[in-house]
């Protein structure tokens, strides 16, 4: 470990949304549960959304100051968003994202701003930014960020809630993006790559100026290019279908970690830790 210890205030901006499953419901969408694991590894998080005024979004923002992430949310006419989680054999799950919820009408606010001025790194993807709403909420939000401010793109491909152009513009607006290797492909399409998976993720962090490309490929193994080297960490085989929210994981604890002054190969052994606790427990469950 090097550098200067602290506690860094992460900031998610995005979709917060109930997942319902057969048997259950819980809090779901990339941001919350990105800031669940940074706030284990020592991060103080704020997650900046909406809600709507029911029972459903009462009920998140419970689950919010249980996990001590701090919300940052506005109350709007539109439902608390759900998705519908439903078992399927072939990969473990089916989820379908309902349309038209309260974090499809994310409002600029001046809390949300100072929030975000604080920041150490703001986490962003792309599925909040289906309507335009809050699409310009957020491209606006991440400006108000500090110069030194990590701004960390996780693509998150969902259903078919992107366009080239919102991976363009998130992209240019960040310093780290973390990918795996399905949504390579999709970018392999939109920034016209070639050549091997190592090759294309080299030559976005070189013409997008980023300081960090983290590439997974499933629960096998996965790679940090960072300023410095390539960093790679290789797992026993896990099952696909046991690695649903393993890449939230990685990215909340990398982040964190990154933040409080571990090395890029300490933060990335400890996020595949993190990353790989997720799937034995979804194996178990």
């Amino acid at each position: 470990m090097s550098g200067k210890v602290k506690i860094p205030q992460i900031v998610g901006i995005g979709e917060i949304v109930s997942d319902i499953l057969p048997d259950s419901r819980k809090l779901g969408g990339a941001p919350a549960d990105f800031l669940s694991f940074a706030v284990k590894h020592g991060a103080v998080g704020y997650l900046v959304s909406a809600i709507g005024a029911d029972d459903l979004g009462r009920e998140l923002v419970a689950e919010l100051n249980k996990r001590e992430i701090n919300p940052v949310l506005s109350i709007t006419p539109y439902p608390t968003g759900r998705v519908l989680i439903f078992n399927n054999p072939a990969n473990g799950f089916t989820a379908h994202i309902l349309e038209n919820a309260a974090w499809d009408y994310i409002p600029y606010t001046t809390t949300a701003e100072a929030c975000i001025q604080k920041a150490d790194a703001v986490y962003f993807d792309t599925l909040a930014l289906r309507k335009a709403y809050s699409q310009n909420t957020i491209l606006d939000l991440i400006d108000m960020a500090p110069e030194s401010a990590y701004k960390f793109f996780d693509v998150n491909l969902r259903q078919n809630y992107y366009t080239p152009l919102i991976i363009k513009q998130l992209i240019a607006k960040a310093n780290i993006l973390k990918l795996n290797i399905e949504e390579l492909k999709v970018l392999k399409e939109v920034f016209k790559l070639t050549g091997t998976p190592e090759n294309m993720c080299l030559k976005l962090k070189e013409e997008q100026n980023l300081k960090y490309v983290i590439l997974t490929n499933m629960a096998k193994e996965s790679f940090v290019f960072g300023d410095d080297d390539l960093t790679t960490v290789q797992n026993e085989p896990l099952q696909q279908t046991f690695a649903f929210g393993a890449g939230n994981a990685f990215a909340g604890a990398f982040m964190a970690s990154i933040l409080k002054g571990f090395t890029q190969k300490e933060a990335h052994e400890k996020a595949n830790e993190t990353a790989v606790e997720i799937c034995k427990f979804n194996q178990k469950s």
